[in-house]
């Protein structure tokens, strides 16, 4: 009867994951009430496991996003910047910002690798980290598997502030896009990752789903930018690892290849 149980909690945490990456890959299913929960138990903890390795396709271009307004054009360093973002007022009326995060790692032009995430959750605005909890740490072992740290990158997300109860809109997000702009003009990074769909294609202009994008560079003014899964995507579907560890692969070989 044990066994029973727990072939029946495996099958079921398989089928979880499986649905919620077709719904990641935009595949249409209704979100019912029951859809939902069953796809965020309550009771769920995300494990962090060890991120191994195992390779995967290719390059290419795509449109460069609108440049930057007035409002940051003339902040002149990371730390100007981050106190227009304290101050701003952006946000479409009626909504109210949990926590502004801006940001962490040097702050010093030329850094090997930008990332830049998803929009922020709960669990982000009490950490005050881009990314925290688990998937913080799946993403040290990632970094760590092609010999960077933390402290050798800059990580930020897409949108600077924790929209509130999770929701991000385009308008949300179009508000904050010359922030993140210009905070990537002053960091001037050799590569930029994207970690998520929306955060890559909110960047490349583009509905493509990031299994499309992934797999391949892309031209962000000047600068490479590889899109790929969010480590917490990564933590429910392991199957994607893999692609994954193609990716930062393709990352590790650019950075050798520049100067």
């Amino acid at each position: 009867m044990k066994d029973d149980l727990s072939s029946l909690s495996s099958l079921l945490q398989e089928t979880r994951n499986l649905v919620a990456f077709h719904r990641h890959c935009e595949l249409d299913y209704p979100l019912s009430p029951e859809l939902k929960s069953f796809l965020n138990p309550s009771s769920a903890k995300i494990k962090t496991q060890p991120f191994s390795p195992t390779p995967m396709p290719a390059a290419a271009t795509a449109k460069p996003v609108d440049t930057v307004g007035p409002d940051t054009a003339d902040r002149q360093t990371l730390d100007d910047l981050r106190l227009t973002l304290e101050s701003c007022q952006l946000c479409p009326p009626g909504t109210s910002r949990q926590q502004m995060i801006f940001g962490e790692g040097p702050a010093r032009q030329g850094l090997a690798l930008l990332i830049i995430s998803d929009p922020p959750g709960a669990e982000e605005a009490a950490a005050n980290r881009p990314i925290s909890g688990a998937p913080r740490e799946l993403l040290k072992k990632m970094l760590g598997a092609i010999n960077l740290s933390l402290d050798d990158i800059f990580l930020t997300n897409i949108v600077k502030c924790v929209p509130p109860e999770g929701s991000t809109t385009t308008a949300g997000t179009s508000a904050c896009l010359p922030f993140l702009i210009r905070q990537i003009e002053l960091i001037k990074p050799k590569i930029i990752c994207t970690m998520g769909q929306t955060a890559s294609q909110t960047l490349l202009k583009t509905s493509q789903s990031l299994l499309s994008l992934r797999g391949r560079f892309h031209d962000f003014q000047g600068i490479p930018l590889m899109p790929t899964f969010h480590p917490t995507l990564l933590l429910r579907t392991q199957e994607l690892k893999k692609g994954a560890w193609h990716d930062l692969q393709m990352i590790q070989k650019k950075l050798k290849s520049l100067p």
